[in-house]
């Protein structure tokens, strides 16, 4: 699409990735008390900053419409790291002093963490370079957006001779997007959650991919 321009993450690209990361993984359905989707959405932005040292971000007419990040050990974290750190720390703390009520909701989010480390331990591929977060706006799929930002972050491998890399989703997430270009799942795990005040199964996925 012509109208579309790739750069780097700016930060004024954060409300609309905070409403594209909210509509692709549902974060609002974890949550009871909806006075904590803000610090949770920041907080969620905020560490995904802080862990890459790559961004990209698809705009049009003034808008973010896509996002993806990603890692490599060794390479410079993006800048201004700390003032992600202060903002994720702020928010933390409003949400341990507002949500004290809703304390259920919040340890579901300390559980992914704890499925993480479980699904490093039991992977069978080598987990090197990380695809740390990709968000495409809803107005924008099925439009080539997600394909060239998919790409991009190939590209950006590939040029920095790397040959491996992973992502972690969930059976909530479109993860075929993966799967038809070639990652393959090498760890998963079912975890019980509540999503929307209900009990519900959620599958979570490590996939693994190659640098082609």
């Amino acid at each position: 699409m012509s109208d579309i321009t790739y750069r780097p993450y700016q930060e004024r690209d954060a409300a609309d990735i905070k409403s594209m990361i909210d509509e692709a993984f549902g974060i609002h359905r974890y949550l009871e008390k909806e006075r904590l989707l803000g610090s949770a959405l920041e907080i969620y932005l905020r560490e995904r900053l802080s862990a890459s040292t790559y961004t990209q971000v698809a705009e049009k007419d003034g808008r973010a419409v896509g996002v993806i990040m990603g890692r490599v050990p060794g390479h410079p974290r993006i800048p201004h790291a700390a003032r992600n750190r202060m903002l994720n720390g702020a928010h933390m703390v409003k949400i341990l002093v507002t949500g004290l009520s809703d304390l259920s909701s919040l340890a579901q989010y300390a559980k992914f963490h704890d499925v993480y480390r479980k699904l490093r331990h039991g992977a069978s591929a080598p987990l090197t370079d990380e695809l740390t977060l990709f968000a495409v706006d809803a107005s924008t799929r099925g439009t080539g957006v997600g394909k060239n930002l998919y790409q991009n972050y190939l590209r950006h491998l590939r040029d920095h001779g790397r040959k491996d890399f992973y992502l972690y989703t969930d059976s909530l997430c479109s993860y075929g997007f993966y799967e038809r270009r070639g990652m393959t799942r090498v760890a998963s795990e079912d975890m019980t959650i509540r999503l929307d005040g209900n009990t519900e199964k959620l599958g979570v996925f490590l996939y693994a991919g190659e640098v082609r």
